[in-house]
């Protein structure tokens, strides 16, 4: 099972270019990597925000392919 990870926003407004490389690397999945990129973004530029913390939620299988959910967190000062 996947690792909980954190980010810290200063890499995420803009977004670091590596960033999408390093969520992939800790996730093992493209759709994954998007998802929690998408919620990044939403969250937006708010400068109360430290970081992200990133967490696997839940596995299912789907057509025999074990898929994790990701929650991601925004911890604020």
């Amino acid at each position: 099972m996947q690792e909980p990870f954190s980010v810290l926003q200063s890499r995420c407004i803009p977004p670091d270019s590596s960033l999408r490389t390093d969520i992939r690397a800790r996730t093992g999945c493209d759709v994954a990597t998007s998802g929690i990129m998408r919620s990044i973004e939403r969250f937006g530029s708010d400068p109360s925000i430290l970081r992200y913390d990133i967490s696997p939620k839940s596995s299912s299988r789907f057509g025999g392919i074990l898929a994790v959910a990701w929650t991601v967190r925004a911890v604020r000062s």
